[in-house]
């Protein structure tokens, strides 16, 4: 949730200045240092031998504390910064339970993954935290009662005992990197989901099994494998296998790979199989120190936030950043090895059982994959209710309601993620198209949360879905009426920083083939300061694109989406030069732009000769930064393509 509102509601989607945003994340990644340099202080000089409650007892309850705040909170300041101390109190209890948390920290770290995503799994990727009914207060209560069960059943140390019951410092410091590389890939089911060639499930209950799998290797008495080289160099190309590759889909490009989510998978259990050879407390006789561990946490956060500025840097200024995961990804595998290779040298640590003696617990953890992924298919968690069920539409008169919409990766004004809002938004309109911008298809800036798929769910739609920046952010068609063709063309940026495409979408209405283009043109390129440029030459080249494939099929066309220019420009002339005409001249002006006090007229639905354009209209609603637009059009006669 911290992230999400660290990108909507902080840095405005990238226009706030990167060195602000910078500075503001950097507060709250430091701020564990000033607590831990106290407590060392105080335990330097105290001689109490007695037990003591400890100190990450403290933060856990304000831990709590917050996240119960956030279940409830509404209003994007106030969420920011409760999320944001949020951070900064997790950060500080985790930099301070390793103190006494031995054998037992790498066994937490991959069982917390393997439940998260289990759940995350279960509820269609539709986070807990946004849930304000029912489900989402229990589902709260049950992760903090389990927390506070575990934490309650941590051992207390004394004074005396203190340094012998810290964690190995080198997997200490591994934790947050670890962390960062399991949330991007490794153990994020709605990037699997967004893989070609999948049934709606499987590809995230794969990963599902793969990090349960990976949880029984942390739990295993020994280290997997003779040498932790193989695990640090699988986890290196599955990282890489899993991000880089792309390929061409029935037409439209840029999409994830059918083995994508393979390589997700390889990359669960290597991730852990690698960590656990960096888990190593007390070799050669040299017991681990606490202030060594907790710092270890503090400067492995760091490179979070190194990388995590790297990423978002990207994001605002156009340049890709899969290769710093990458890079994540082998400094852990570095880590491991070098760590891991001077455990083998120790003969009285060499363990050479394996780790196929679990093979009770890795079936039990199977098992639960499985469940988690069947569970959405059978119960709908994805929505609490099912308001949309009986409101489908019979289409008459051959009248087709078309229906465009900017949707923030679901972020709405008050900076919450709400889906259903969305879903309902739309569903009054009742359309037979839908054109969608600003799709996310499990970022983890964002909240790994598969957008298309929930929304394709609770309208009952099917969903093609076009990346324009990186493989996980773009534009989708959602349509109820039979798809016969789908065609994906990416658009030059000339200077701007996000990506554009146009899809293509032939649907059939009764006996006539319709194409529906899906598209959001970017502004390029401007100084600071200057007023954002209209996406001219975009416009031209998208206006090529329609004149080629109507001279070639003879389709009626309709063209809609975030076009970041008003009427009457030149890059609506484009328009008109393709053969397109405004479908909504009757209710001009139609300002969709900011959402709470319209005044830009940005949001279009165009269509061509033999469409009438029989009724326009704006959707008003605050789940977006945009407003929806809708269309009913007419056709002129049915046609039977092809004479």
């Amino acid at each position: 949730m911290w992230l999400s509102s660290l990108v909507i509601v902080f840095g405005q989607e990238g226009t706030t200045p990167l060195q602000n945003v910078g500075l503001f994340v950097l507060v709250w990644f430091l701020a564990p240092l000033p607590i831990l340099l106290l407590r060392f202080l105080v335990t330097q000089k105290t001689v109490e031998r007695s037990a003591q409650l400890p100190v990450d007892v403290w933060f856990a309850v304000l831990l709590v504390g917050a996240r119960l705040g956030l279940q409830g909170l509404s209003g994007e300041q106030l969420q920011l910064y409760v999320s944001s101390l949020g951070l900064a109190v997790g950060l500080t209890w985790l930099a301070t339970i390793v103190v006494r948390m031995r054998r037992s920290l790498l066994r937490g770290f991959a069982a917390g993954i393997a439940l998260a995503t289990l759940t995350h799994t279960a509820l269609g990727t539709y986070a807990v935290v946004w849930r304000s009914e029912v489900l989402g207060w229990v589902l709260t209560a049950v992760q903090l009662l389990l927390f506070a069960w575990v934490l309650a059943r941590t051992s207390r140390v004394s004074r005396d005992d203190f340094v012998k019951q810290a964690a190995d410092s080198v997997l200490c410091f591994l934790l947050p990197p670890a962390l960062l590389v399991a949330v991007t890939v490794t153990a994020a089911p709605a990037r699997a989901e967004a893989a070609t060639g999948w049934p709606d499930g499987w590809a995230a209950a794969l990963v599902m099994m793969a990090v349960a799998l990976a949880a029984v290797v942390a739990g295993a008495s020994s280290t997997p494998g003779s040498t932790p080289l193989l695990s640090g160099a699988v986890l290196v190309i599955a990282v890489g296998a899993a991000i880089f590759p792309t390929t061409t889909d029935e037409g439209v490009p840029g999409l994830l790979p059918f083995y994508a989510p393979i390589a997700q998978a390889v990359g669960a259990i290597a991730l852990i199989a690698a960590l656990s050879w960096a888990d190593w407390p007390g070799a050669r006789g040299r017991p681990p120190r606490a202030n060594n561990a907790s710092l270890a946490v503090f400067f492995g956060s760091l490179v979070f936030y190194a990388v995590l500025l790297g990423i978002y840097a990207g994001y605002t200024l156009g340049y890709p950043t899969d290769a710093l995961v990458v890079g994540v990804a082998l400094l852990i595998a570095v880590a491991a090895v070098v760590h891991g290779r001077a455990k083998d040298r120790d003969s009285g640590s060499r363990v050479r059982r394996s780790v196929f003696y679990r093979w009770p617990g890795a079936t039990l953890a199977a098992s639960a994959g499985i469940v988690a992924a069947i569970l959405p298919q059978v119960v709908p968690l994805y929505a609490t209710t099912d308001p949309f069920s009986d409101t489908t539409r019979t289409p008459a008169g051959n009248e087709l309601r078309v229906v465009a919409y900017n949707i923030r990766m679901g972020y709405g004004l008050t900076g919450t993620y709400d889906i259903e809002g969305i879903a309902e938004t739309i569903q009054r309109a009742q359309p037979d198209v839908v054109l969608l911008n600003e799709v996310d298809r499990g970022w983890f800036l964002t909240g790994g949360q598969d957008t298309l798929g929930t929304l394709a769910r609770m309208l009952d739609m099917q969903a093609v879905f076009a990346p324009s920046n990186g493989q996980l952010w773009g534009d989708a068609v959602l349509t109820r009426l039979p798809i016969v063709e789908t065609v994906g063309y990416p658009l030059r940026g000339y200077g701007s920083t996000t990506g554009a495409q146009a899809l293509a979408v032939v649907v059939k209405y009764e006996t006539t083939e319709i194409e529906v283009i899906a598209t959001h043109l970017q502004s390029p390129g401007t100084e600071e300061g200057e007023e954002p440029k209209e996406p001219t030459l975009q416009a031209a080249d998208l206006a090529d694109i329609i004149i080629k494939r109507r001279s070639a099929h003879g389709r009626p066309v309709i063209v809609g989406g975030d076009f970041n220019f008003e009427r009457n420009g030149a890059a609506w002339r484009e328009m008109e030069r393709a053969g397109l005409y405004d479908a909504l001249f009757r209710v001009r002006p139609s300002p969709t732009f900011p959402a709470d006090d319209p005044d830009k007229e940005l949001d279009h639905i165009f269509a061509t000769a033999g469409l009438v354009r029989e009724q326009g209209a704006v959707l008003p609603a605050s789940y977006s930064d945009h407003v929806a637009v809708m269309a009913v059009l007419r056709l002129e006669s049915p046609l039977v393509y092809g004479t």
